[in-house]
């Protein structure tokens, strides 16, 4: 392999090696991943978060390469947020020299919504929530890949500046999960139901996951439990979303959280709906359920 290529593996598994331990502890994550000058910062960088939140962070977190091995990125979509970092260290395991942590809007470069509840893809909006993240996982995965990876030194500079409205708005959709989640750990009969859901996924009998689900989940289900069973490892509850109508959750692999699973569960109705996506393959799925839904609304219009 090219000196390049191998600096970009070592970047990479110093990325996913900060998101595995920073999702259990992210102090001594920092302090042997990070350099010490890049350690310094972080503390003044994340002092108003707890380590609650951070773990929440890292535990969402998609790993992201880049054409320029010295980069690459950690995404959260269901905080809009990133953490695009700078390792450097060859021939030893690169250490993390420069980082920014960045809202999804301000990396993308569009304006805030003038709703701070309103926050995309940390809160179910019109659409249905698959449909949330995927916007902003294709427009965030766009940007990086086209605008951010082949000017990556100049970019991150220019996003380390200090931006307490940045940092504000992080903040808020930090504070939003973290209710949610409490609301959550008060519910004794949904924890219950989540630990069951947890259980069907993880072992992917579809026998089981069509009695459990009944007709609500008949076009996902046989796809799922023919996944590469790595890939459906230690299945968990990350979102929760309670309401009058329905209780929505999302659920991934601890371990590859970008394989995601909505269940939602209605209050009156034993049908439980289940469906499944990749949100790396968020651009193609957005792109299939816009046709879809042109053509319905001409057909409306007729």
């Amino acid at each position: 392999m090219s000196p390049e290529t191998v600096q970009g593996t070592k970047v990479l598994l110093t990325a996913a090696t900060l998101r595995d331990l920073a999702a259990r502890k992210s102090e001594s994550a920092v302090k042997a991943l990070f350099s010490s000058r890049g350690e310094l910062r972080w503390q003044r960088v994340t002092s108003e978060f707890s380590e609650e939140q951070l773990n929440d962070f890292f535990l969402g977190s998609i790993i992201m390469g880049s054409k320029n091995p010295d980069y690459s990125a950690l995404y959260n979509p269901f905080w809009d947020t990133l953490l695009l970092l700078n390792s450097t260290g060859l021939p030893d395991v690169p250490k993390v020299d420069r980082f920014a942590f960045v809202s999804g809007h301000k990396f993308r470069g569009e304006p805030y919504a003038m709703n701070p509840e309103a926050v995309e893809g940390t809160v179910p909006d019109a659409n249905p929530y698959a449909v949330d993240l995927w916007n902003v996982c294709s427009r965030t995965k766009k940007h990086y890949e086209t605008l951010y990876a082949p000017k990556a030194a100049s970019e991150l500079s220019r996003f380390m500046v200090t931006d307490l409205k940045d940092i504000e708005q992080i903040q808020i959709r930090s504070a939003i999960r973290l209710r949610l989640l409490l609301k959550f750990m008060k519910n004794k009969p949904m924890q219950r139901e989540a630990q069951r859901i947890s259980r069907y996924l993880t072992a992917g009998n579809e026998e089981k996951m069509k009695k459990y689900f009944k007709d609500g989940g008949a076009n996902f289900i046989p796809q799922f439990v023919r996944l590469n069973p790595l890939l459906r490892q230690k299945y968990i509850p990350y979102c929760y979303f309670p309401g009058k109508d329905a209780t929505l959750f999302v659920f991934f692999n601890s371990e590859l959280p970008r394989i995601i699973a909505t269940v939602t569960i209605p209050s009156k109705s034993f049908t439980r709906i289940f469906e499944w996506y990749d949100l790396m393959a968020s651009e193609e799925l957005l792109t299939a359920w816009n046709s879809v839904k042109e053509v319905k609304e001409e057909k409306e219009n007729k």
